[in-house]
This record gives C-alpha cells, structure tokens and sequence, in this order.
C-alpha cells in the first residue's frame, strides 16, 4: 500500500493515489482523503500571530474526481487575534469541495477538561477495523473498541496514520483530526448495510487543542427522523483526553437509488 494519499504535482496540482479512492464509488475521492488535503493546506497558511485551529468546516458540493486537483487557498479575515481562511478543490474549473476555518490567537487561559469516553486504550484495543479496508497497512488503521460494523450504532474507533496526506510532507494535527473524524459515520450507522448508502456531505469540527500522539479516538452517535437525512455527533478525544467535538450530515438513500 503507497504511503500517501496525494502527490504533488509539478505544476502544483495534487495526484491522488491509491488511498484517496472513493468508497462509494471508484471514480471520486473519498471524503477521509478530501479532508486531509484541506485541512493540511489551511494549516500551511501564514497568519499574523500565533494561531490554533478552533473551527473547522468541510463541505463536498460535487464528488470530487479521481484525477489531478488544485487547491486554492482564500483569504476572508486576517486578523491578529482571529483569522478566517478558506481552501477550495478544484476540478474542471469548478469549485468541488471546499473548507473554511477560524484560528484565534494562543494565549493563556483556564481550562474545564473532559473525562474521556471508557473505551481501551488503542494499545489495548483488538485489530478490528472500521471496514476491512481500513487495517493494518493501509495509511489509516483503526480499531473499533465500541460498537460492530455489522450491527447498527453507536460506535467508537482509534485511528492512526502510517502516511503522509501529500507524499513527503508530514500530516499535521488537524488533518489527522478531521481525517479520523470522517469515518464516524462507519461504526455509527443506523441503515442496513448492503441495501442503504450514508455518505457524509459535510463535516463540521469544534477543537479546543490539538490532538496528542498518534491515536485519534471517535465517539460517534448517528440520529435521524427520516426523510432521508442523518447526523453523526462525535466526540473526539486521545490518550489525554477529549479535545473536540466532530459532526456530519449524511445523505441516506437506498442503494440503487444512490447509484
């Protein structure tokens, strides 16, 4: 398995590999991939004074092709003591996805920690993955402590990463946070198997800090009335403790209608 999931491109373009195939479909990029890039190319923008990430916005308008993408960076408010930036793919000459995030200035404050959810440590943990793609040596290995993926929800997973959202540039913090967190839906899920598609369109992330370590741990719950939407609430935490919150809007429909 490659040990990235983009490769940059001469021209600036990102390459998808292997890793960043749709799950629900083999000619778009999964939203775990899609999320990475983002969030990586946000935290590479420049701000004005010391910054960390307090929210996070991910929306996929299109399904964003397996193929060359450009990344564009989009200033909206540059601030010493807060900043908002967005970054768009682009494909085709259109937008596709897109994700916006507020960084406000570090500074020293109290704090109200949580206690984590009681799941094993992932030391601790089986090596059960989320999907039977998703295991040992592939660039994403999770282990569900909480919760079957055979069964309907809720959930808990540890998460890792053994690669590089861009090959030979190192993953940041909050890429690995909103990476893992797309996957929430995958332990949580209400729908039967096989007959339902639930597809996020969207993933929204409030943090307090950076995640700690390797191991990124998501405590999910999926709700729905009907009418063809659900919504996934995730908390997320690491070996420390809870660090943020993560939610996603899914697309529910039968499989040959989704098709």
């Amino acid at each position: 398995m490659t040990s990235a999931f983009y490769r940059r491109l001469a021209d600036g373009r990102f390459e998808p590999l292997t890793p960043a195939t749709g799950s629900w479909n083999r000619a778009h990029q999964n939203g775990v991939a899609v999320a990475g890039l983002l969030a990586q190319a946000i935290e590479a923008a420049p701000t004005r004074s010391p910054m960390k990430v307090a929210r996070f916005t991910l929306d996929i308008m299109r399904p964003v092709p397996f193929a060359p993408i450009a990344v564009r960076i989009v200033p909206v408010r540059d601030g010493a003591r807060m900043q908002l930036i967005d970054a768009e793919i682009v494909a085709g000459g259109e937008v596709v996805a897109r994700a916006s995030a507020m960084r406000v200035r570090m500074d020293e404050s109290p704090t109200a920690e949580e206690t984590p959810p009681a799941h094993p440590g992932p030391d601790d943990a089986p090596p059960n993955p989320v999907t039977s793609v998703l295991g040992a040596g592939h660039p994403m290995e999770t282990r569900v402590v909480a919760g079957s993926i055979r069964q309907p929800g809720p959930g808990a997973f540890w998460a890792t990463f053994n690669a590089d959202v861009v090959e030979g540039e190192p993953m940041c913090a909050l890429a690995r946070s909103a990476m893992a967190s797309d996957v929430g839906s995958a332990p949580s899920s209400i729908v039967e198997r096989g007959k339902w598609s639930f597809a996020n369109v969207d993933l929204s992330l409030y943090l307090t800090r950076a995640p700690v370590g390797a191991w990124v741990l998501v405590d999910a719950v999926t709700i729905s009335a009907g009418a063809g939407v659900g919504l996934v609430n995730s908390t997320l935490a690491d070996e420390r403790g809870v660090f943020g919150r993560a939610h996603q809007t899914l697309f529910l429909a039968p499989i040959e209608a989704a098709a």
